[in-house]
């Protein structure tokens, strides 16, 4: 498989030996994740915390194989991008793992969640988090971009990550994977966040992002 860690490649070497792809899609998960986690504790008055355990480059065509998911039920939350630089990014969560947030995110048990608590839930986090790493993409690259109102589904996870990737035949060729938790004073819960970056805007990410990033060094 040809899958790459990030952080597992970066100890090989890098693109550049000062600023590595690694450090800056770390601080773009930092930003995102964090800002957030800071949005979510002030709506719902308790502390949340968001960590990115992992983070992979993945060929889209792999998304699927390398989770080995497939026929699994999933909601999706996500948000797209067309016209100069074309990008989806998407939440996906697993039923059991959607209950969990719900239950965090309303300081209830898992076992108390109705459906349609967990729907509107899931729903207002993935507009949260995806917001935040629209406007960390928007930043790094000093573009201001207006993607769609983000949006929610529920299919198998194939079926989810084939509806994207016939999208984005055409316009990418790499997707950044971020696993994300959720932590908070009722228990975690886990999603994967997925970003199908054009050519053209991961790109313009790396190199505007490198330079942001030794500026803020020196």
């Amino acid at each position: 498989m040809n899958e790459n860690s990030i952080e597992s490649s970066t100890k090989q070497g890098s693109i550049d030996q000062q600023v590595s792809d690694f450090d800056i899609l770390q601080e773009l998960g930092s930003i995102g994740a964090g800002n957030a986690a800071t949005a979510l504790s002030e709506i719902l008055q308790q502390p949340i915390k968001i960590e990115l355990p992992k983070i992979y480059t993945l060929p889209p065509h792999l998304i699927q194989d390398y989770y080995n998911y497939h026929d699994n039920p999933v909601t999706a939350v996500y948000s797209q991008l067309r016209g100069e630089f074309d990008c989806d990014i998407l939440l996906i969560f697993d039923r059991d793992e959607e209950k969990k947030i719900a239950a965090l995110m309303n300081m209830i048990p898992p076992e108390e969640v109705m459906p349609e608590t967990a729907a509107s839930t899931i729903e207002e986090l993935g507009n949260m988090l995806i917001g935040a790493f629209w406007s960390a993409i928007s930043n790094f690259i000093g573009v201001e971009l207006v993607p769609s109102p983000p949006q929610r589904a529920t299919d198998s996870f194939d079926a989810i990550i084939d509806y994207f990737l016939i999208k984005q035949a055409l316009f990418t060729s790499i997707s950044l994977v971020f696993e994300t938790r959720f932590l908070g004073a009722q228990g975690a819960g886990n999603c994967i966040l997925i970003i199908f970056l054009s050519r053209e805007l991961y790109k313009m990410l790396i190199e505007k992002a490198k330079e942001w990033l030794q500026e803020s060094k020196v």
